[in-house]
Protein backbone atom coordinates (compact mmCIF):
# COMPACT_ATOMS: atom_id res chain seq x y z
CA UNK A 1 0.00 0.00 0.00
CA UNK A 2 1.26 3.66 -0.54
CA UNK A 3 1.01 6.29 1.95
CA UNK A 4 -0.88 8.79 1.26
CA UNK A 5 -3.10 6.75 -1.14
CA UNK A 6 -6.93 6.52 -1.36
CA UNK A 7 -5.98 2.71 -1.00
CA UNK A 8 -5.40 3.33 2.63
CA UNK A 9 -8.68 5.27 3.02
CA UNK A 10 -12.00 2.98 3.81
CA UNK A 11 -13.86 1.56 0.58
CA UNK A 12 -16.54 4.69 1.06
CA UNK A 13 -14.13 7.72 1.55
CA UNK A 14 -12.11 6.07 -1.33
CA UNK A 15 -14.85 6.15 -3.45
CA UNK A 16 -15.78 9.91 -2.44
CA UNK A 17 -12.52 10.97 -3.05
CA UNK A 18 -11.91 9.67 -6.66
CA UNK A 19 -15.90 11.98 -7.31
CA UNK A 20 -14.23 14.76 -6.13
CA UNK A 21 -11.03 14.42 -7.99
CA UNK A 22 -12.92 13.33 -11.06
CA UNK A 23 -15.75 16.12 -10.77
CA UNK A 24 -12.97 18.48 -10.28
CA UNK A 25 -11.04 16.53 -13.50
CA UNK A 26 -13.80 17.34 -16.11
CA UNK A 27 -13.91 21.03 -15.92
CA UNK A 28 -10.11 21.70 -16.18
CA UNK A 29 -9.99 19.30 -19.01
CA UNK A 30 -12.91 20.59 -20.80
CA UNK A 31 -11.14 24.08 -20.12
CA UNK A 32 -7.85 23.05 -21.21
CA UNK A 33 -9.59 21.42 -24.88
CA UNK A 34 -11.40 25.21 -25.34
CA UNK A 35 -8.05 27.13 -24.66
CA UNK A 36 -5.90 24.59 -27.36
CA UNK A 37 -8.78 24.70 -29.98
CA UNK A 38 -9.01 28.00 -29.64
CA UNK A 39 -5.85 28.88 -30.20
CA UNK A 40 -5.39 26.74 -33.22
CA UNK A 41 -8.41 28.79 -34.31
CA UNK A 42 -6.75 31.86 -33.54
CA UNK A 43 -3.56 30.79 -35.40
CA UNK A 44 -5.62 30.02 -38.33
CA UNK A 45 -7.63 32.94 -38.35
CA UNK A 46 -3.95 35.15 -38.40
CA UNK A 47 -2.94 33.45 -41.27
CA UNK A 48 -5.68 33.80 -43.26
CA UNK A 49 -5.81 37.65 -42.29
CA UNK A 50 -2.31 37.82 -42.89
CA UNK A 51 -1.45 39.42 -39.84
CA UNK A 52 1.19 37.57 -37.81
CA UNK A 53 2.48 39.22 -34.62
CA UNK A 54 2.03 39.07 -31.15
CA UNK A 55 -1.47 38.40 -31.35
CA UNK A 56 -0.58 35.11 -33.53
CA UNK A 57 2.04 34.75 -31.03
CA UNK A 58 0.74 33.29 -27.97
CA UNK A 59 -1.55 31.11 -29.72
CA UNK A 60 0.92 29.57 -31.34
CA UNK A 61 3.01 29.24 -28.21
CA UNK A 62 -0.26 27.72 -26.36
CA UNK A 63 -1.12 25.16 -29.43
CA UNK A 64 2.58 23.95 -29.95
CA UNK A 65 2.82 23.58 -26.25
CA UNK A 66 -0.80 21.22 -26.15
CA UNK A 67 0.20 19.37 -29.21
CA UNK A 68 3.61 18.69 -27.53
CA UNK A 69 2.23 17.05 -24.41
CA UNK A 70 -0.19 15.45 -26.48
CA UNK A 71 2.19 13.87 -28.29
CA UNK A 72 4.55 13.06 -25.71
CA UNK A 73 2.29 11.31 -23.80
CA UNK A 74 1.33 8.91 -26.74
CA UNK A 75 -1.04 10.98 -28.29
CA UNK A 76 -3.64 10.69 -25.31
CA UNK A 77 -4.08 13.43 -23.37
CA UNK A 78 -2.62 13.20 -19.83
CA UNK A 79 -5.75 13.96 -18.26
CA UNK A 80 -7.67 10.92 -19.91
CA UNK A 81 -6.36 8.17 -18.23
CA UNK A 82 -6.13 9.93 -14.45
CA UNK A 83 -9.95 10.54 -15.27
CA UNK A 84 -10.46 6.60 -16.07
CA UNK A 85 -8.58 5.89 -13.06
CA UNK A 86 -11.04 7.85 -11.04
CA UNK A 87 -14.09 5.75 -12.24
CA UNK A 88 -14.96 7.90 -16.06
CA UNK A 89 -16.00 5.37 -18.44
CA UNK A 90 -13.73 7.30 -20.65
CA UNK A 91 -11.69 10.41 -19.95
CA UNK A 92 -11.71 11.52 -23.27
CA UNK A 93 -13.69 15.31 -23.30
CA UNK A 94 -14.04 15.48 -26.95
CA UNK A 95 -17.00 12.99 -26.26
CA UNK A 96 -19.10 15.43 -24.16
CA UNK A 97 -20.24 17.18 -26.79
CA UNK A 98 -18.46 16.75 -29.93
CA UNK A 99 -20.28 14.09 -32.38
CA UNK A 100 -18.76 10.85 -32.40
CA UNK A 101 -17.14 10.88 -35.97
CA UNK A 102 -15.39 14.11 -35.15
CA UNK A 103 -14.45 13.20 -32.11
CA UNK A 104 -12.37 10.34 -33.58
CA UNK A 105 -10.86 12.09 -35.87
CA UNK A 106 -9.90 15.34 -34.05
CA UNK A 107 -6.40 15.19 -33.88
CA UNK A 108 -6.26 14.85 -37.89
CA UNK A 109 -8.24 17.87 -38.00
CA UNK A 110 -7.05 20.31 -35.51
CA UNK A 111 -3.20 19.20 -36.91
CA UNK A 112 -4.69 20.31 -40.59
CA UNK A 113 -6.48 23.37 -38.85
CA UNK A 114 -3.31 24.45 -37.33
CA UNK A 115 -0.56 23.70 -40.19
CA UNK A 116 -2.90 25.44 -42.78
CA UNK A 117 -3.09 28.53 -39.91
CA UNK A 118 1.18 28.60 -39.59
CA UNK A 119 1.60 28.57 -43.82
CA UNK A 120 0.25 31.97 -44.44
CA UNK A 121 1.34 33.46 -40.84
CA UNK A 122 5.30 32.01 -41.99
CA UNK A 123 4.51 34.28 -45.48
CA UNK A 124 3.50 37.13 -44.21
CA UNK A 125 6.66 37.32 -41.62
CA UNK A 126 8.88 36.75 -44.51
CA UNK A 127 7.22 39.71 -46.52
CA UNK A 128 7.09 41.35 -43.78
CA UNK A 129 10.59 41.61 -42.98
CA UNK A 130 11.37 41.95 -46.94
CA UNK A 131 9.57 45.19 -46.61
CA UNK A 132 11.61 45.94 -43.53
CA UNK A 133 14.60 45.19 -44.97
CA UNK A 134 13.85 47.49 -48.37
CA UNK A 135 13.02 50.26 -45.58
CA UNK A 136 16.11 49.91 -44.18
CA UNK A 137 17.65 49.64 -47.29
CA UNK A 138 16.28 52.73 -48.73
CA UNK A 139 16.94 54.77 -45.72
CA UNK A 140 21.28 53.86 -45.73
CA UNK A 141 21.15 54.89 -49.59
CA UNK A 142 19.28 57.98 -48.75
CA UNK A 143 21.68 58.82 -45.32
CA UNK A 144 18.62 59.10 -43.23
CA UNK A 145 17.15 56.60 -40.61
CA UNK A 146 14.72 55.29 -39.37
CA UNK A 147 13.41 55.48 -35.75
Amino acid sequence: MRVGSTFDMPAGQAAVSRRLVLFLIKPVHTIAFAVIAGAILLVFAGGWRGQPGRRTALPAGVALAGAAIYAGNGFVCPLTPLAERCGARRGSVTDIFLPDWFARNLTWISSSILAVGFGPNLRAMRRGARVAQATADQASTDGTTRP
